[in-house]
């Protein structure tokens, strides 16, 4: 095949054959003589779970990862946070005319690694090829089932005052490596994208039954993001702590510089938690038990009160924390 991808890759005949076959079927070890339009899964007994995203980024390679990671992980994380099992990922790829080949199949050999390594396997897809400047590079569309046990029940309606809020790490990691490598310091910074799957850290909790209410990953917009939709949608008030808030200090110290709120930025490997006050202790010593959730920690609670967001100052003040407006680090995940 041509080392650079043509529109002719897109347009359904031999050569998207040959793409798909070289690229795609050997990465994610596909039989081609099975492949179909449609999978077809045998799945056991439960509430199934179902979801889809997109994901763009630039740039496409960045320390910790690619495009081709955030997207099996965040699909597989989205999963997770409806307290599902994931069962099969289906993966479809918009390319521009140009994009060096090897670029995607190092893209696709990393999605296919991570389906290996965690079980999880990618069984449908499709490819799309469009002319130079109608796209940068790669564009990925995931989607996703996995089976919910039946008695879990994560959703943001179930936050009930007096829950304790729960970050899994560190916050703001990925949008700092990618702004970072973007503004070109990236060569003085030691931080990695936090990109990585996290559903068997979620099913670690399974064990705390109806006393997990909610589960979140804080991907685009951040920590501050996702407990301000919290708020609304469980009608409470949840106050947060500044002096609680794991932040690594080389982040700190860059948002301090670039003018950037860690709490917005984008984390593609942190879960949120709204677990009963009760349960906290046990739900953190559980979650640091776990690879992924070493840094676990409670950033803070939720009151019964307006819907809103506040933090807790280290002066001991509070203020507002407000939803974001307008495009916060665009192309970020």
């Amino acid at each position: 095949m041509p080392a650079k991808i043509t529109l002719a890759h897109g347009s359904g005949g031999g050569m998207s054959s040959r793409l798909i076959a070289d690229v795609f079927y050997d990465a994610f070890g596909t039989d081609g003589a099975k492949a179909n339009d449609a999978a077809v899964l045998s799945l056991a007994g439960g509430k199934l779970a179902f979801t889809t995203d997109s994901f763009v980024v630039s740039p496409l390679f960045f320390p910790g990862g690619n495009i081709g990671k955030l997207a099996f992980c965040g699909t597989v994380n989205d999963l997770a946070t409806a307290g599902a099992k994931p069962v099969a990922l289906a993966a479809s790829f918009i390319i521009e005319e140009g994009l060096e080949l090897e670029e995607l199949r190092l893209i696709a050999r990393t999605m296919g690694e991570l389906a290996a390594e965690t079980g999880i396997p990618i069984v449908t897809g499709d490819t799309k090829v469009v002319e130079k400047g109608s796209a940068d590079k790669v564009f990925i569309t995931t989607s996703g089932v996995g089976i919910v046990p039946g008695e879990l029940n994560y959703h943001p309606g179930r936050i009930a005052p007096g829950d304790a809020i729960i970050v899994s790490g560190t916050i703001g990691d990925h949008g700092y490596c990618i702004t970072a490598l973007r503004e070109g310091i990236a060569i003085k910074s030691n931080v990695t994208s936090d990109c990585q799957p996290l559903h068997t850290m979620v099913s670690s909790l399974s064990s705390l039954g109806d006393g997990v209410h909610a589960v979140r990953d804080a991907t685009r917009g951040g920590v501050g993001t996702v407990l301000n939709e919290w708020a609304a949608q469980a009608g409470q008030e949840i106050v947060i702590s500044e002096g609680l808030l794991p932040v690594l200090d080389e982040v700190r110290g860059g948002c301090g510089m670039l003018g950037l709120e860690p709490l917005y930025l984008a984390n593609e490997g942190k879960m949120l938690f709204a677990v009963s006050a009760g349960l906290a202790d046990r739900a953190l010593s559980i979650l640091r038990q776990h690879p992924a959730g070493r840094d676990a920690a409670v950033i803070g609670r939720v009151n019964p009160g307006e819907p809103r967001l506040l933090l807790e100052t280290e002066w001991g003040t509070r203020r507002i924390v407000p939803v974001p407006v307008g495009e916060i680090l665009p192309r970020i995940c």
